[in-house]
């Protein structure tokens, strides 16, 4: 209810979960303003505890964003994903060695495909570069979340404002015997230790052995990801360091293109021009032509003429003459 006249959240029919859902849906660029202005909207309403809770919300790194997007926009694909976390996490236990073999190959996969919807969403969203600690932040986030369940439901709540990072996870399965059901047999000492041993002592005994078993299964498994993962950080440095090779050609042949298809336009200008100047000058040559062959009428005409005046004056000439001829003394 509101106190004093002033609208309050609630009111408005906005509660704390929508803003700040809101606000973990934007880039990290324009989170602190509209934190901001969300907690001054909540303080003028006058609520000053959820004015401070929004205050407090910390704006997320590019990697925790680009997480957050994930489970935005590509949700289907976030809950399989954590799916196999869930499976991960029941072989790993249960040491079912072939299924968490075929569990992690499924991982390295699944992370791959989730890293290129990542890239496709960050430049979708006007960040078409993403650095390399970046995307190791995030591979990192994803790891946790297949490994721990308390990170999958941090993901999965689509509001981190920072990385994640795998304490455990799943590489390689260990490497003894597995019976009809995949759980692994103990080892032969551990079996050993079992027949010697009696009562309470026996039973200890073969559970030291299965505690060993399954650390030295969790250190080969430990290795193996670190191995997976420095791999994978370097196919990926590879990868991009070729992408900014093929981008750099493809941009100076596209200046290339352009710069060409420059010369070819001033060129087609330059023959259209000179298209247009001689067609005016067959023009002009034509209409000279005209005129040259008027002028040269014009001029014949007048030498008759003055052909023609030539002779009556000589005939006047003539009749002069003869009247002069007959003047009387």
């Amino acid at each position: 209810m509101a106190t004093h006249g002033k609208p309050t959240p609630e009111d408005s029919g906005v509660d704390e979960d929508t803003i700040v859902d809101e606000l973990y849906g934007l880039a990290p660029d324009a989170f602190v303003a509209a934190r901001d202005a969300h907690a001054h909207t909540a303080r003028a309403a006058g609520d000053r505890a959820l004015a401070g809770r929004i205050g407090d919300l910390r704006r997320p790194v590019l990697a925790a964003w680009l997480a957050n997007l994930l489970v935005r926009e590509h949700r289907d694909e976030i809950d399989a994903f954590l799916r196999l976390g869930t499976a991960m996490r029941d072989a790993q236990e249960r040491l079912r060695g072939p299924e968490l073999r075929e569990l992690s190959r499924r991982r390295n996969r699944v992370i791959d495909a989730l890293r290129h919807q990542a890239l496709a969403l960050a430049a979708a969203h006007g960040h078409p570069t993403v650095g390399d600690t970046t995307l190791r932040d995030l591979q990192d986030t994803l790891n946790a979340a297949l490994a721990d369940p308390d990170a999958a439901q941090r993901l999965a709540a689509g509001r981190l404002t920072a990385p994640l990072r795998p304490e455990d996870a799943f590489a390689s399965a260990p490497t003894g015997r597995t019976t009809e059901q995949g759980r692994a047999t103990p080892p032969a000492g551990a079996g050993k230790a079992a027949k010697a041993g009696k009562g309470t002592r026996g039973a200890e005994a073969l559970k030291g052995n299965d505690a060993a078993e399954e650390r030295a299964a969790r250190e080969r498994a430990r290795k193996q990801y670190e191995s997976e993962l420095a791999h994978a950080r370097a196919t990926v440095e590879a990868a991009e360091k070729s992408a900014r090779g093929t981008a750099r050609t493809a941009r100076e042949r596209r200046s290339a293109a352009e710069s060409a298809r420059a010369r070819h336009t001033e060129a087609v200008a330059d023959a259209e021009s000179l298209a247009t100047r001689l067609e005016t000058a067959r023009t002009r040559a034509t209409r000279l032509g005209t005129a040259a062959d008027k002028a040269e009428a014009e001029r014949e005409r007048a030498d008759r003429a003055a052909r023609d005046a030539s002779a009556a004056a000589r005939s006047a000439r003539d009749d002069l003459d003869h009247v002069t001829a007959t003047r009387p003394d």
